[in-house]
C-alpha cells in the first residue's frame, strides 16, 4: 500500500512536468542585419554595381522538441546602380520589400538551429532615379524565392544567424528607363543578422 501511494505521488509530480515538455513552445523576437546582394544583368543591357542592403523585422517559432516552424516578417531595403551598355547612362535603383519567410527549423544541438524554406515577397516597391526623376522600375525580387541558413542562440536570448537567399528563376518583367525590357535579372544574397528572443 505504501509503495502504491509513493508511486502515485511520484506520478502526480512527474506528469505535469512531462506535459510541459511535450507541449509545443512559442518563441518570438526581433531581428535586424545587413544584406550582401549579387544582382546580375544580361550583358546585352549593361552592368550592375551592387550596394549593401539592410533588413529588420519580427521572428517567431512554434517548436516541439528538436523541430520548429518559424514564420517571419521582414522589411528589406536593397539598392543597385545600373550602367547601360556601350557607355550609356547610369542610374540608381532602390527596392523596398516586405518578405515573409516560412522556415522549417531543426535544433538537434541546443544552441544551434538549421533552417530552410520558401520566402514570399508580398510587396516590392522599386524605383529608379535618372536625371532627378523617380520612376517605377518593376519588381526586382521574385514573388517566391527560398532561403537556407543557420543560427546560434547565445545566453538564451541573443540570436546570430547567416542565411543564403536564392531564387528559382530570374525576373523578366523589369523595364529600363529607355523602354527596353530586361531579358533576365538574376540575383542571390547573403544576409547576416542579430536578433533578440523574448
Amino acid at each position: 500500500m505504501r509503495k502504491t501511494i509513493v508511486f502515485l505521488l511520484c506520478l502526480l509530480t512527474v506528469l505535469p512536468a512531462a506535459a510541459q515538455l511535450s507541449r509545443p513552445g512559442v518563441e518570438w523576437g526581433v531581428l535586424g542585419g545587413i544584406d550582401v546582394p549579387d544582382y546580375k544583368l544580361s550583358d546585352d543591357y549593361g552592368s550592375i554595381r551592387n550596394r549593401l542592403g539592410w533588413h529588420f523585422g519580427i521572428v517567431s517559432a512554434v517548436k516541439w522538441r528538436a523541430v520548429a516552424i518559424e514564420p517571419q516578417i521582414l522589411y528589406l531595403r536593397q539598392g543597385l546602380r545600373v550602367r547601360m551598355a556601350d557607355g550609356g547612362e547610369s542610374f540608381d535603383v532602390r527596392s523596398n520589400s516586405i518578405d515573409v519567410p516560412l522556415f522549417a527549423s531543426f535544433r538537434l544541438l541546443k544552441p544551434l538551429r538549421i533552417y530552410a524554406g520558401p520566402v514570399f515577397t508580398v510587396m516590392n516597391d522599386c524605383k529608379s532615379k535618372s536625371g532627378g526623376d523617380s520612376v517605377d522600375f518593376g519588381r526586382i525580387r521574385p514573388t517566391l524565392s527560398y532561403s537556407v541558413g543557420a543560427g546560434v542562440v547565445l545566453v538564451r536570448h541573443l540570436l546570430i544567424d547567416v542565411r543564403y537567399n536564392g531564387q528559382f528563376r530570374g525576373k523578366h518583367d523589369v523595364v529600363l528607363p529607355d523602354g527596353a525590357q530586361v531579358d533576365k535579372l538574376g540575383s542571390y544574397s547573403v544576409a547576416f543578422s542579430v536578433g533578440y528572443l523574448f
